[in-house]
C-alpha cells in the first residue's frame, strides 16, 4: 500500500512559507511606505519600531507553529508511551492517531508494537506457567494457584485433596516405542485429565517426567477417590498399547489420593507428601489402582486393582 502520509517537514515548510510571505509583504509595505499615498505619515515615522514588531511577531508565530505541529505532539506521544508501561496497552490519543503526517504514522506504529509486545509477554507468561509438552500447568502454576487456594480452604473450612498420578512402567514404554511415542502418550493422558477434571477450581499440572498432580478444592476423600478412579478407568479404556508392561497390555496409571479434612492445618509439601505415600502404596499393591488416605491418618480407601 502506498504511503500517503504528509511528511512533517513539508507541513512545517508550508507553514513557514506562509509566514515568510506575510512577513515579506509587511516588510515590503513598510519599505515602500513613502511611495504609497494611503500610508499615514505616522507609520513612516515609526517604521523602525514597526519593523522590530514585525520581526518579533514573525518569531513568535514561528515558535507557536513549531510548538503546535512538532513539540506538543511529540510530548503527547512520549506521555502516551510512558503511560503504557503497565497494564494492557491502549490506543494513542485520537488526534495523534488520525494525523496524516510522520507523527501520526509514528503513533500508529508505536501502538502496533506495544500491542504486539503485550501479546508476546502474555505468551511468555503462559509458557512460564504451562508445560510445553502437554499444555497442562507446571509447578510454578501450582504454587501460584495454591497461594490463593490454601488460605481460601482454611477460611471456608472446606477439604482439600491432592491426586498424585504416576504412569505405570513408563520407562519400558519409552524404551520399546521410542520417545516421540512416549510424548504422544503423555499428551493423551493430559487429555484424559482435562476431560475428568473440568471445574475452574481444579488445578491440573504435570510435575515432570511421567508424574501428574491434581488438586481439588472442596472435595472429600470419597469424592476425590471416585474421580481419581474414574480417570484411571477412562485412560485404561482408551487402550494405548503397552506390550512391555507387566501390569496390563495397555498404558495404566497409579493414583495416590490425599485429603486434608476441613480445619486441618496443611501446606503444599505436607499434602504432596501424603499423596506420595498413597502412591507408593499403589505401587506396592501391584499398580494400576487408586488408594486414598487422610492427611495424618492411615490408608482410608483402596480401589481394587484392575488388569
Amino acid at each position: 500500500m502506498p504511503d500517503r502520509r504528509q511528511r512533517l517537514p513539508l507541513r512545517l515548510l508550508s507553514t513557514f512559507g506562509s509566514l515568510f510571505l506575510l512577513g515579506g509583504t509587511g516588510l515590503w509595505l513598510l519599505a515602500r511606505a513613502e511611495d504609497l499615498p494611503r500610508f499615514d505619515a505616522l507609520i513612516v515615522h515609526y517604521r523602525p519600531e514597526l519593523l522590530v514588531l514585525l520581526l518579533i511577531a514573525f518569531l513568535v508565530l514561528s515558535l507557536l507553529a513549531i510548538r503546535r505541529q512538532l513539540i506538543r505532539p511529540l510530548n503527547e506521544l512520549v506521555a502516551y508511551v510512558r503511560a503504557q508501561q503497565t497494564g494492557s496497552p491502549e490506543s494513542p490519543p485520537s488526534h495523534l492517531y488520525r494525523r496524516r503526517d510522520d507523527i501520526g504514522y509514528l503513533a500508529r506504529e508505536i501502538a502496533k508494537l506495544l500491542h504486539a509486545l503485550h501479546d508476546k509477554n502474555q505468551q511468555l507468561h503462559a509458557q512460564t506457567l504451562n508445560d510445553p509438552l502437554t499444555g497442562l500447568g507446571n509447578r510454578r502454576l501450582l504454587e501460584q494457584r495454591l497461594e490463593i487456594a490454601l488460605p481460601l480452604s482454611r477460611r471456608r473450612m472446606t477439604p482439600l485433596s491432592a491426586l498424585m498420578i504416576d504412569v505405570d512402567h513408563f520407562k519400558q514404554y519409552n524404551d520399546h516405542y521410542g520417545h516421540p511415542a512416549g510424548d504422544e502418550c503423555l499428551r493423551e493422558i493430559a487429555n484424559v485429565l482435562r476431560d475428568t477434571f473440568r471445574r475452574e477450581t481444579d488445578i491440573v499440572v504435570r510435575l515432570g517426567g511421567e508424574e501428574f498432580l491434581v488438586v481439588l478444592l472442596d472435595n472429600q476423600l470419597d469424592e476425590a477417590t471416585r474421580l481419581a478412579e474414574g480417570m484411571r478407568s477412562m485412560l485404561q479404556a482408551v487402550g494405548i498399547p503397552h506390550a512391555w508392561s507387566p501390569t496390563a497390555k495397555v498404558v495404566t496409571v497409579s493414583i495416590g489420593v490425599a485429603t486434608a479434612p476441613p480445619g486441618t492445618p496443611i501446606d503444599l509439601e505436607s499434602l504432596l507428601a501424603c499423596a506420595d505415600e498413597a502412591l507408593y502404596a499403589c505401587k506396592a499393591a501391584g499398580r494400576n489402582c487408586t488408594i486414598g488416605r487422610h492427611v495424618g491418618a492411615g490408608i482410608k480407601e483402596s480401589a481394587e486393582m484392575t488388569s
